[in-house]
């Protein structure tokens, strides 16, 4: 009697963590490019308030105008770091695993696991280095005015991304 050889197909699981991956590097990418911070200034000496937001792009611009003054805004540099470096982790992490289920190097599984580290670990820092970057911006000068900057949309979505795609990302590698 002859053994039925069992196919080697692509497991639905790994197909899941696959469409989570490219979820999770979509929703970073987007939150590059959305408003990253919203500025809420409040003035009780004139009853008023007012919203405003900033994307990454506009903090990089405020980054440099300091720097010509010898000046930079506190913890841009590592912020904006760290978010690109958590989306390019996350889709570096779903392209590997696509190879992976096309080409079967287990290798490629282990580079996908790492990338997902990366990019879970670096979503998390940006967001919270958002959150020490608006504390530094944050003016309160009594009746007058006070002001709060706090992490907007984009921000939460790389952070989001970065957390769901690279928990997939060490999840297929864990599979695997």
């Amino acid at each position: 009697m002859a053994k039925k050889k069992k196919s080697k197909g692509i497991s639905t699981t790994a197909l899941v963590l696959v469409l989570i991956m490219v979820v999770g590097a979509a929703l970073a990418f987007t939150g590059l490019f959305l408003d990253w911070t919203t500025t809420k200034v409040e003035s009780e000496f004139v009853g008023a308030s007012s919203d405003s937001a900033s994307t990454l792009q506009d903090w990089a611009d405020l980054n440099e105008s300091a720097n010509k003054l010898d000046g930079e805004v506190k913890y841009f540099v590592v912020t904006n770091m760290f978010a690109w470096i958590a989306a390019a982790a996350v889709a570096a992490a779903a392209v590997l695993f696509i190879l992976k289920l096309v080409i079967r190097l287990k290798l490629l599984g282990i580079l996908g696991g790492v990338a997902g580290i990366v990019g879970l670990v670096c979503g998390v820092l940006a967001l919270v280095f958002t959150f020490m970057m608006g504390k530094e911006y944050a003016l309160d000068i009594g009746i007058l005015a006070a002001s709060t900057t706090t992490p907007a949309i984009g921000c939460y979505l790389l952070a989001v991304g970065g957390v769901l795609g690279g928990g997939a990302a060490i999840g297929g590698a864990i599979k695997s």
